[in-house]
């Protein structure tokens, strides 16, 4: 349970002690809780490292999470809750390295995802494609991949990772939750939330651009087709790659050296941007855009 606090048990746990949010907030047992939820917020605005579940102490992990979770909803703030989501799955690639099959398989069975294991991994098709919807590598494409009697044939690895979109998945979903407590806004006001001003308007951008825009500032993780359209689409329309440097920092996963190196490329390459077919085949099409004039740039 510590160190996935989404689990059953987790669950059966919160179910069967029913706390309210002001007993989370206020209770003097549950400070611990709340100092963690801190730390997990802080380390997923800043991009750190995980810390080490406290395995002695199960229900303060559980809690933490909960605590965090409401955090994000009561601020209604997109990025934070990406930067939450995002931090969450890859904690649990981190941890789930040396994590037996059998308790692989009660995870996936935790996070409503089907899976088995034979001589390989798989997974019910239908949850592979909602799954994989977000992995940019073209072997996550369904065409690519074996299929046999409706399951998606996987190694451990591939499983773990389809189980960390899951845990995003879990992470990204809504809960209800009033006004926070005093002691939760508190911990929201503290958090340092890596947001840049877009001097620029949007102005002249393509309503396919403008949805991508909106997608990234609001802390979304583009896939990279997604990244190299926007990216393209803004430099030739006269942003620096400062500018659209600063775009990327929305992005829950970015990495300033790497960014700055892909948009220069783009930058001194002139690549042009993707044509309106490119987009459309792309899945980045919003729809009528009722745009005539597009560049022809396959």
């Amino acid at each position: 349970m510590a160190k996935y606090p989404f689990s059953e048990e987790a669950k059966k746990l919160v179910e069967r002690e029913g706390l309210s949010i002001e007993e989370l907030a206020y209770d003097p047992l549950l400070s611990k809780a709340r100092r963690m939820a801190k730390e997990r917020l802080e380390r997923a605005v800043s991009r750190s490292s995980f810390y080490q579940p406290d395995l002695l102490d199960p229900a303060s992990e559980i809690y933490s999470l909960i605590i965090a979770r409401i955090i994000v909803e009561g601020s209604k703030d997109e990025m934070l809750r990406n930067l939450l989501a995002e931090y969450e799955s890859k904690r649990f690639m981190h941890l789930s390295k040396e994590e037996s099959d059998e308790n692989l398989l009660r995870i996936a069975s935790d996070l409503n995802v089907k899976m088995e294991l034979k001589e390989e991994f798989r997974v019910w098709i239908l949850d592979y494609i909602r799954l994989s919807k977000r992995l940019k590598d073209s072997k996550w494409r369904a065409v690519n991949r074996r299929i046999e009697g409706g399951y998606v044939l996987l190694s451990r690895d591939e499983a773990r990772r389809l189980l960390a979109e899951a845990v995003r998945e879990r992470i990204l979903s809504k809960i209800d939750v009033p006004e926070l407590p005093s002691p939760f806004l508190e911990i929201l006001k503290g958090l340092k939330i890596p947001r840049k001003a877009v001097k620029r308007g949007k102005k002249g951008l393509l309503p396919c651009v403008e949805s991508l825009l909106d997608s990234i500032m609001r802390g979304e993780n583009l896939p990279h087709v997604a990244r190299f359209a926007l990216a393209s689409h803004l430099l030739a329309a006269g942003w620096s790659t400062e500018e659209v440097l600063d775009v990327f920092r929305h992005s829950p996963d970015f990495k300033e050296k790497v960014a700055r190196y892909q948009i220069e490329q783009i930058a001194k390459k002139g690549y042009r941007p993707p044509s309106c077919r490119k987009m459309t085949s792309w899945g980045l099409c919003p729809g009528e855009c009722r745009v005539r004039k597009v560049a022809k740039a396959d």
